[in-house]
């Protein structure tokens, strides 16, 4: 995703769901042409003989890693420390970092939705959560096809968004679905707003915010989406049935020293599909 051969970053914990994150990061560093380094974490040092059958773990995803991709160079770390502040540090030098997410009203895996809301608001680099992961461990399973979404307000951070999502659609060979979220303006002298004229104007300046995206990417079928609503129900709605959603870690009303934006957490609380954060340093 970003130029180098900086690696793809996987954090496994031994559960289903950091395994079907491994395999989203298998086919990331491959179609991108990274290696891939898988980290586990290991929290509070316990007795040295629990800490050598802990080493396994990431051990165990790379020769799961290997059976899916032979040829991909892949390497092992693990460490002592949380899963997040560990997957942190190491984005400082990744292209990317993917984890998986299960959520149940029960009992959560080490790498949960807590995990990923930290790292997609602290991480040096872009940051994959794979909801539900656990799907995606056996073989029978593939990975989807379906259109990327990509929401986009003309902010800085959904530029890096949008680029990041048309390089996703390109490697996939997907569709992009670019969405921008609008809403009726309060009434002025008593007068309604011409919302036909509205959602022409937004729509036609999300076509230019991504003008130079597609000329840099022709062969991505873009589809040009501006929505009525409130950005985080129309991105959910959007995203429902597609491969993964791209966002910026906030938007255009967002502050620098508030990392994430409150859409794009609500994206993260609710999504059922994986979700792109396009963090950088």
């Amino acid at each position: 995703m970003i130029a180098n051969r900086r690696p793809v970053i996987v954090g496994v914990d031994g559960s289903p769901a950091s395994l079907g994150a491994v395999r989203w990061a298998v086919d990331e560093a491959v179609r991108h042409g990274k290696p891939l380094r898988i980290t586990h974490a290991l929290g509070v040092p316990g007795p040295s003989e629990q800490a050598v059958d802990e080493h396994v773990i990431a051990l165990e995803a790379a020769i799961e890693a290997r059976n899916w991709h032979r040829g991909l160079h892949i390497t092992t770390s693990t460490w002592h420390g949380s899963p997040a502040h560990v997957l942190i540090e190491e984005s400082r030098h990744a292209s990317l970092v993917v984890v998986g997410s299960r959520r149940t009203r029960g009992f959560h895996s080490l790498l949960d939705g807590s995990v990923g809301l930290q790292l997609a608001t602290h991480a040096y680099c872009p940051v994959l959560i794979v909801h539900h992961a656990e799907r995606w461990t056996g073989p029978e399973r593939p990975l989807p096809q379906q259109p990327i979404v990509v929401g986009s307000d003309g902010s800085a951070p959904s530029e890096f968004a949008v680029g990041l999502a048309f390089s996703e659609a390109a490697t996939r060979g997907v569709h992009l679905v670019a969405v921008c979220a609008w809403r009726e303006p309060a009434r002025r002298w008593g007068r309604a707003a011409d919302l036909t004229r509205l959602a022409a104007a937004v729509h036609d300046a999300l076509a230019a915010d991504l003008e130079p995206w597609q000329a840099k990417y022709p062969t991505v079928p873009v589809d040009l989406r501006a929505v009525r609503g409130t950005a985080a129900p129309v991105l959910l709605a959007e995203g429902s049935d597609a491969l993964m959603v791209v966002l910026g870690p906030r938007g255009r009303d967002g502050f620098d020293d508030l990392r994430l934006g409150s859409v794009t957490q609500q994206v993260l609380d609710h999504a059922t599909i994986p979700v792109l954060i396009a963090q950088h340093a």
